[in-house]
Formats: C-alpha cells, structure tokens, sequence
C-alpha cells in the first residue's frame, strides 16, 4: 500500500508475518534472540494500533475532502455574486489535512516512546533513547567547529557504553536567516532566506586520553581563505607532516605540541578512513576532554519506516543494529578505547 491506493479506498489490513532480520553472521543469531523475545511479543498489539491510526485518518481523510468541496463549491457561488471566498477552502484544506493525520503522527510518537527505548537495550542496559534530552549547545558552540546560526533543532538522543567510552548522539540541525537581493522583473529587492547551516548527527565521545588544550580539525577551507588567515576564531594553524591530511582538512589549536600529539600519523590515517564513510564532510574537535564529531546526514538515522508496513519492527530493528555498528565502528577505527596513544 502507499498513499494513492491508501486514499482510493484499498483494503487495509493487518500483516500477521514479520520479515526476517538483515544482519551481518556474526549478529545475527544474538539479534534474533532479542527480538525473539522483547518485541516479537509487541509486535501483534502494535499492529492492530497501525491498521487502527490508518483507518480512523482514512475516515477524518474523507471527512476533510468532503468539506473542502463543499467550500469550493461556495466559493465559486461567492465569486458569482463578488465575493471573494478562494482562500477558504485553500485554509480549509491545510488544517483539515493536519488533523487528518493526526492518528498516524500519534501511532509513530508512541511507537518511538515506547519500542525504541527496547530496540537500543540490546546494545547494553545502561543505553538511554529519549527524544526529549539534548547536548548543550553551548559547549557545542564552543568547540569552534559549527557555523553561527540563529535557530537549533535537536532529534534522535541516544547515550550510552560501548568498550568503556561513553558515547552521545544527538542529531542536529542548525538554520540561519540571510538577507539576499534579488531581482523582481525591473526592480532589486532585499529578502530573507533560511538556510540551513548544519544538518546531521553530532557524536561525543570521552576518551581514554587526556588532552587539556582545544584542537579542531575543519574539512579543508580552500587555498584563498588559508592564505587571508593563518587562524581559526582564536586557534592558531598547526602544520602537519602529511600532505595528503592537509589536503583535505585544516586543523588549529590552542597547543602546537598536544595536537601533533593527537594528530599522530596513525590517528591522522584512521580519521581519513572515516571521512571516506561520510563523503569527506567530517569534523571534529578535542575539546574538554571530549572527542566531538559533526557528521552530516540529511535523514534521520534512527527513523520508523513507513506507515504503510507493517509494526513487526524487524526492519527497523536491523536498521538501527546497522547503524549503531556504524556509530560503534568510529571508537573501533580511532582506537579511542585503547589506553595507549590516540
């Protein structure tokens, strides 16, 4: 089903068989169990709660279209006799529609209050999944990685262990409002434009290494921006022994010594590797004792799939496994759970 057959009246009807779990051999036996017995038993219960959220907006849906005609109706007789009544069933239309789908929207918020929190209890007990907590964006601001921005929305948070680092992922989007000037026919005009700034997932992470100074590593500025600047919001460049590195990031700091420290060649290899796994966009910045991570993504990593399929959860389960893995494989591939040098 997808929401042309959904509005054209197709049957809608429970799955009763969950599709099998996608996941790696070394996994997937362990995955299964867990399925087996925290959410297949779930499973039913949340799916007569899908079939009921489709048909009760299927029914506002009709309700609403039928409205919508009616005003239509009235404001092409109004027009008739002058009067101007076409915005009506245009403001009919967009809040009948967001109250048509009001059951659905709430069946997805329950089902990330309550399923999700389960999902990422396999990765360990102490894992915490709320939509609700949020870094501070202050000590975020600070680390001297993100552009300003006027406005800041925070998602998915999920804290927890893994190999003894503590790790947080929250994800974040950063908007800003420009002024541009633009042509309108014959004349120049000043408007207002949102862009967004940043849009991914941040990623924190404590480290077995201490580290007292603040060092940021930016996705390369372009040689004209190197040469008018030798610095970075009070940083000062550090110079590096590979040119392949540098080529693709600038890195500033408040001490020359520790971020060559940091930066050895073994680390500058690993973070390389990384960025190759999010088209080269990833920054990040040693600051306060933490290892930060900007990764930008432009979905949701941590998303219920479509209303549409089935509320087994075995798909999103698998999902959320690939991408913890993922998440897991940067304190793998920067070694940040090794008390020897970073």
């Amino acid at each position: 089903m997808n929401i042309l057959t959904f509005i054209l009246g197709r049957p809608i009807k429970a799955q009763l068989q969950a599709a099998r779990l996608s996941a790696d051999a070394s996994d997937r036996e362990s995955l299964q169990e867990y399925y087996d017995t925290q959410l297949a038993p779930l499973a039913a219960r949340y799916e007569t709660k899908r079939v009921n959220s489709l048909k009760a907006t299927r029914k506002r849906l009709y309700l609403s279209l039928a409205i919508v005609a009616g005003l239509v109706l009235l404001a092409l007789l109004g027009h008739s006799r002058g009067l101007m009544l076409f915005p009506l069933p245009l403001v009919a239309l967009l809040g009948l529609g967001f109250w048509s789908f009001t059951p659905t929207r709430q069946f997805k918020r329950q089902v990330q209050q309550e399923i999700y929190p389960i999902m990422f209890k396999y990765f360990g007990e102490d894992f915490i999944y709320n939509r609700e907590m949020r870094l501070d964006m202050n000590r975020l601001s600070a680390a001297k990685v993100l552009l300003n921005y006027d406005k800041a929305s925070f998602g998915d948070y999920i804290q927890g262990q893994y190999k003894g680092i503590e790790l947080v992922v929250n994800e974040l989007t950063l908007t800003k409002d420009v002024r541009v000037e633009e042509w309108d026919g014959n004349k120049r005009r000043t408007v207002t434009r949102t862009e967004t700034r940043f849009r991914g997932t941040v990623v924190e992470l404590s480290s077995h290494k201490q580290f007292i100074g603040h060092t940021v590593v930016l996705k390369d500025r372009g040689g004209l921006a190197n040469f008018l600047s030798d610095s970075h919001s009070g940083l000062q460049r550090v110079k590096l022994e590979d040119p392949l590195f540098e080529k693709e990031f600038d890195v500033f700091s408040t001490d020359q010594i520790e971020s060559r420290y940091l930066l050895n060649t073994a680390f500058m290899e690993r973070l390389q590797q990384l960025a190759k796994s999010f088209d080269g966009e990833i920054q990040c910045a040693f600051f306060r004792n933490r290892l930060i991570l900007f990764l930008p993504n432009r979905r949701s990593r941590f998303q219920m799939r479509s209303i549409f399929d089935s509320a087994h959860f075995s798909a999103e389960f698998s999902q959320l496994n690939r991408e913890m893995k993922q998440l897991f494989a940067i304190i793998e591939v920067l070694k940040l759970n090794e008390h020897t040098g970073l």
